[in-house]
């Protein structure tokens, strides 16, 4: 398993709470989806991650 770090930040609570349902409909982690967002979000950027090799 790789080796893992915490991240924190605040949301709008409608935001969170539409986050908590929707991980809880499709039966994900909340630390899986946050994983997938942030990593669709650097590619969106053209910031490369450690999975290219970096």
């Amino acid at each position: 398993m790789a080796e893992t770090r915490e991240v924190r930040g605040k949301l709008p609570k409608d935001l969170k709470i539409a986050f908590e349902v929707a991980c809880a409909r499709m039966e994900i982690t909340q630390a899986a989806a946050l994983e997938e967002a942030i990593r669709d979000w650097l590619v969106k950027k053209g910031v490369p991650t450690s999975d290219q090799g970096i």
